[in-house]
């Protein structure tokens, strides 16, 4: 019975077979597997697919894990990830395959972005530096701009001071305009944007920085100062991917200025008043006779610097990225927010940004890309220049005692009112409130861009791109500042929006031909728009004790004053482009360029600029001769030469356009019920001028790609020379024209420079590896002509604004030099004869100084090198005519280095940055040395003109020593013994050489140390990848500087190298976190 049924059992399944067709049994097997790196972590979104049969794949989930069902076993899979090197594997059913992927370190830095598209590596016959999005993630920083400091030969990388969201300066090999902007392209995925300040590092790919014409060709006129390009993360294909980054930043006053105590304050405030009895007696009020200073011996003061900047704020920051989808709709959605308190009380930023990306593919021929940046800007504090009444130069000299005031308090009848109003603030903190600055600003770019694979390397890309920007500004001046109007407070809002639009059009075609001729080609037309408008309004007499929030709110307590609005003229651009690629078998390569821009800047007849550019390289370890050299991995000489330009000038230059003059009529300040009414040119005094015309560059690039033992080593030297013509200068014009200035291109100037790019990877194996890199960079600009009239063109700086001109602009000179007096230490009393009134006479011979501070002992001395150019009267005479180059801000050279590895779970890097041989004017210093606009604010000076190092006027008893007879013996003995002169002598601002500095410095910018915890103990939490970091930043500078910092104002216009009223930097600690789901 058992056997009849077993036997019906085998019937019909032998039936069910037959009657089942056969496809049915060819449904295959199922291979199951785990893929990891070289750490043994797991890779998250690896595409593992069978050979030969991509319509069988799958990626791998959270834990690196993957199930396929292929056609049979035996079969191979082929794993590939980005960065990593694709592996082959067989497949055999019922085994757990486990794949370990190894890095390409050629893959991860093949692809270059250029312009309109990506190349090579290899290809590339021009000059470009990367930084990879990996190496922005070691260490973490406020902005993309800051990550390229000391990382790329010949890119300099300074922030104006040290004020968080402080301006940050980029020059590409030294800049190649004297006059006008020196600042690169900044290029954000595809398009022009002003800045790469506010996109947070956690959302970039990829910067690349483009260096010669040959590539910066093709964006014409807007790149002639190299081109920077940002790329952010694409969206990629996958399971969802949660990531999470946070850290808390403090900060703390990286240096202090050494000043008086108010002993020696008091003394030094007494010397500038002991010969002039009215003020004697004034100060004697304030500060009590001189016989009793020793009171001031026990009174601590106060250090203003620790009260004003000498906290420790806290800074956050929190990102959050998430990405994913499917072959055909993938999206990456990054949220950052910044929150950058500065070290000065009241100063600070936050930025806030949204980053969106999709990416469609419409058909297998037609993909769309949408981006679009949403970011946010807030702006707290007057800044360094304006803080309190006169900005931090103001905080350093004020005054560590009140004197009399900090022992008892005075009767109200004996209270001169106007005497205790310069007393009314004895706290700096209440002068930051009195000078309010907030500003908003709000930016929305959307780009579009649509891709057609119109045939087998054929492609239309046509993308646009709509910015939007709005800011507003809230200012407020007390009645102590100088923004005050006649002793009352002023307030002032301030409005604008910006509005940009570009279309590109591009047509490419790339093809192989026989497997060695590679040819590509590129065909582009361009328009850009860009307009602002804004308005303003602004009102006085507010109450005197208003607070400025509660002004702001309520403009209608004060007087109007005036209500403007503006709005720009259009500055638009419209460019044709092309490029055409070829190479030999990837040894012989050669690549062209050209670019027409016409340009609203210019008159009709002088628009367009043409720009030219042809590069070559020759792969020389392609070579048979080479072969057998295995030591060198890769051997290429480039060579480039190419034309950019320059338009980056104010609007209407060339023309007439009027605007409602706000102060008054042509001749006696005209006016109606209804306003003011006369119209005048919008240039000012500026007069038009029909013939200017393009500002252009010619770049020419000479470079060797080296790479030692299988690209361990790579060395990349490069040497550069450009030329810089019909600079755009505003020039002095005769006032019989009715105008001051006109803009007019003048002359020509040249840029010679070398570069040094080293990279190795130093140690590599699985649980160690060490990587180091240094960069080294070094230029001369050289003013070859002017204006063909003139070869000296004088300027002084706006910000110190000293007495007289102290930069020059001469034929044959350096950019940056720096003119004035060359000091030749203090006046002896050997020098001079004593008079019969106890004074002093000098002798014959003496050098006279009277046109600076006077010819006296004590006071400075300077020496004397030009005789007779008056005539028999300027003999042995200081004045303009011996002022000499006494500092060159420009750097001989500079650049980084660095280390970065990991071992284990453990990552580390530090770098340096440095420069070396440029000077700085320590105008912060001189102003700290002096007794300018003393009067009334009782100022206080750095701590070196203490007792007994300044020459003194005073005894301890009170009596002026000079012009008195019982002193005549004790002025010349006290002084026997000092070393500097008196700061009761300085009263204006002369540039002097003992004022100019050495800012030569080597800087630890950072060092970060993270931890990675274990796989098996993150997968129990439910996450993917969790580190731990800390980093420091500015931790040390070596340099004998003595301001701040060194790194100030640097290359910065016609007037560079001044260090006056910047913000302080900052030493800063941080602790952070990254957290992937």
């Amino acid at each position: 019975m058992i056997k009849k049924t077993h036997f019906r059992w085998v019937l019909i399944l032998l039936i069910f077979m037959l009657s089942v067709p056969p496809k049915l049994f060819a449904q295959g097997i199922v291979i199951k597997g785990k893929v990891l790196d070289n750490n043994g972590e797991a890779i998250i979104g690896a595409t593992v697919f069978e050979k030969n049969n991509k319509t069988k794949a799958t990626v791998t989930d959270l834990n690196g894990d993957f199930s396929l069902k292929i056609s049979a076993s035996g079969k191979r899979l082929v794993i590939t990830y980005i960065g990593m090197k694709p592996q082959e594997v067989v497949a055999v059913a019922g085994k757990t395959l486990t794949i370990n992927m190894e890095e390409d370190q050629t893959a991860l830095s093949e692809v270059v972005v250029i312009g309109y598209g990506s190349k090579v590596r290899a290809d590339l016959t021009g000059s470009v530096g990367s930084i990879s999005g990996a190496s922005l993630a070691r260490v973490p920083v406020a902005s993309a701009a800051e990550a390229l400091q000391g990382k790329i030969a010949g890119v300099q990388v300074t922030t104006l001071d040290g004020e968080p969201g402080a301006e940050i300066n980029i020059r590409v090999r030294g800049g190649t305009s004297v006059t006008q902007s020196n600042q690169p392209l900044y290029i954000v995925d595809g398009f022009q944007a002003s800045n790469i300040n506010d996109i947070p590092p956690t959302d970039i790919q990829s910067i690349d920085v483009l260096k010669d014409a040959s590539l910066t060709a093709v964006y014409g006129a807007r790149g002639g100062n190299g081109v920077v390009i940002v790329t952010t993360k694409s969206a990629q294909e996958g399971k969802l991917s949660v990531s999470f980054n946070t850290y808390a930043q403090v900060r703390s006053l990286a240096r202090k200025m050494k000043l008086l105590d108010p002993y020696d304050y008091v003394k030094i405030q007494y010397e500038n008043v002991v010969g002039d009895n009215t003020k004697n007696y004034k100060f004697r009020d304030n500060f009590g006779n001189p016989q009793d200073f020793d009171l001031y011996k026990s009174v601590e003061g106060v250090d203003w610097q620790d009260e004003i900047l000498g906290g420790h704020p806290m800074s956050y920051m929190y990102n959050v990225t998430v990405g994913g989808g499917t072959e055909k709709l993938k999206f990456n959605t990054s949220l950052t927010h910044n929150d950058e308190n500065g070290v000065l009380i009241g100063s600070g930023v936050r930025r806030t940004n949204l980053n969106m990306k999709f990416n469609a593919q419409l058909s297998s021929k037609v993909q769309l890309l949408v981006n679009s940046r949403i970011s946010y800007r807030r702006t707290a504090g007057a800044g360094a220049d304006n803080v309190g009444n006169g900005g931090i130069i103001d905080i350093l000299r004020y005054r560590p005692t009140n004197g009399l005031r900090d022992f008892a308090v005075r009767a109200p009848e004996t209270i001169d009112p106007e005497e205790e109003k310069y007393f009314q603030l004895t706290n700096p903190k209440g002068q930051i409130d009195q000078n309010y600055n907030l500003q908003h600003s709000y930016t929305f770019t959307n780009q579009v861009s649509l891709e057609w694979a119109i045939m087998k390397g054929l492609q239309f890309r046509t993308e646009g791109m709509l910015n939007m920007g709005f800011s507003n500004q809230d200012r407020f001046w007390g009645y102590l500042t100088s923004g005050a109007y006649e002793k009352q407070p002023v307030a002032d809002k301030n409005s604008s929006r910006s509005d940009s639009y570009v279309w590109t059009n591009t047509l490419s075609y790339g093809v192989t031909l026989n497997n060695k001729h590679n040819l590509s080609f590129l065909l582009g037309q361009e328009v850009q728009h860009s307009l602002s408008r804004g308005n303003d309004f602004n009102v006085r007499y507010l109450p005197k004790e208003i607070s400025p929030t509660k002004a702001l709110n309520n403009m209608g307590l004060g007087t109007p004053y005036s209500s403007t609005s503006y709005i720009s003229s259009p500055d638009r651009t419209a460019s044709f482009f092309g490029q055409a690629n070829y190479n030999f078998d990837r040894k012989y390569l050669v690549s062209a360029t050209f670019r027409a821009d016409g340009s609203t800047k210019f008159a009709p007849g002088n628009q367009w600029g043409y720009f030219p550019a042809i590069s070559g390289a020759w792969v020389m370890k392609k070579e048979s001769f080479m072969e057998d050299i295995k030591s060198i991995s890769n051997l290429k000489i480039r060579a480039a030469v190419g034309m950019a330009g320059n338009n980056r000038i104010t609007d209407d230059m060339w023309r007439y356009q009027y605007v409602i003059n706000s102060s008054g009529g042509p001749g006696w300040g005209e006016r109606n019920e209804k306003g003011y009414d006369y119209y005048v040119n919008a240039g000012g005094s500026t007069f038009p001028n029909t013939k200017i015309k393009w500002e252009t560059t010619m770049t020419r690039n000479l470079a060797i790609d080296l790479g030692l033992f299988g690209e361990r080593l790579t060395i990349t030297p490069e040497v550069y020379w450009n030329t810089t013509r019909d600079l755009l200068y505003e020039s002095e014009i005769p006032l019989t024209t009715g105008y001051t200035r006109q803009m007019q291109n003048i002359g020509q100037v040249t840029n010679r420079g070398f570069e040094l790019t080293i990279n190795g990877n130093i140690i590599d194996n699985r649980d160690f590896k060490l990587n180091g890199n240094f960069t080294f960079g070094s230029n001369k600009t050289r003013i070859d002509k002017l204006n063909g009239v003139d070869d000296v063109i004088w300027a002084t700086s706006s910000r110190w604004k000293s007495s007289n001109y102290d930069y020059c602009l001469k034929v044959g000179d350096q950019l940056g030099l720096i003119y004035g007096f060359v000091s030749d230490g203090i006046y002896g009393f050997d020098e001079f004869n004593p008079t019969n009134n106890y004074n002093y006479e000098a002798k014959e011979g003496t050098v006279n100084c009277d046109a600076l501070f006077g010819t006296a002992p004590g006071k400075l001395k300077f020496k004397n090198f030009v005789d007779g150019v008056d005539g028999e009267k300027d003999v042995n005479i200081v004045n303009d005519n011996d002022k000499v180059v006494i500092g060159n801000t420009n750097p001989k050279f500079s650049g980084g280095f660095g280390l970065n590895g990991s071992y284990k779970g453990f990552d580390f890097s530090c770098n340096f940055t440095y420069m070396y041989g440029f000077d700085v004017n320590n105008a912060t210093r001189y102003t700290l040395s002096s007794f300018e606009g003393n009067t009334n604010n009782y100022y206080n000076v750095l701590a070196e003109f203490a007792e007994p190092n300044r020459w003194r006027y005073a005894n301890d008893q009170g009596d002026r020593m000079l012009n008195t007879y019982w002193c005549a013996d004790e002025y010349v003995d006290i002084n026997s013994k000092a070393k500097t002169f008196n700061p009761v002598d300085i009263g204006k601002k002369v540039a002097i050489d003992k004022f100019i500095e050495d800012g030569s410095f080597l800087r630890l910018q950072d060092v970060t140390i993270g931890y990675t915890l274990p796989k098996k103990m993150t997968k129990r939490m439910g996450i993917e990848r969790l580190r731990f970091y800390t980093s420091g930043y500015n931790l040390f500078v070596w340099t004998k500087y003595s301001g701040y910092d060194p790194e100030v104002d640097v290359q910065t216009g016609l007037t560079p190298g001044v260090d006056y009223n910047r913000y302080p930097r900052s030493r800063n600690f941080l602790l952070g976190l990254n957290i992937t789901f």
